[in-house]
């Protein structure tokens, strides 16, 4: 399976399992056979859209798209990083 197909399912997967909408991979990395794909999803939207509330997260997922966890790692308001 290529990596654009694994973060795809990917995205999928996290949009499914957290509820939260708009996710987008921001880094990937092979460690060990284990693909982490850092995933930046839309939590809580704003009346302005620089203020949406972003959580950043870790995934886990073997060489099938098999998803093997994900813990969020921070959050931050879309403006911090353009700001």
């Amino acid at each position: 399976m290529e990596i654009k197909d694994i973060v795809e399912i990917t995205k999928v997967e996290m949009t499914r399992l957290t509820g939260f909408s708009s996710p987008n991979a921001i880094g990937i990395n092979k460690e060990e056979g284990i693909w982490r794909i850092t995933i930046e999803i839309t939590e809580k939207a704003s009346g302005a859209p620089n203020l949406d509330l972003l959580g950043i997260y870790d995934v886990r997922v073997d060489a099938s798209g098999n998803l093997l966890g994900y813990d969020r790692i921070r959050m931050r308001k879309r403006c911090e990083k353009d700001c």
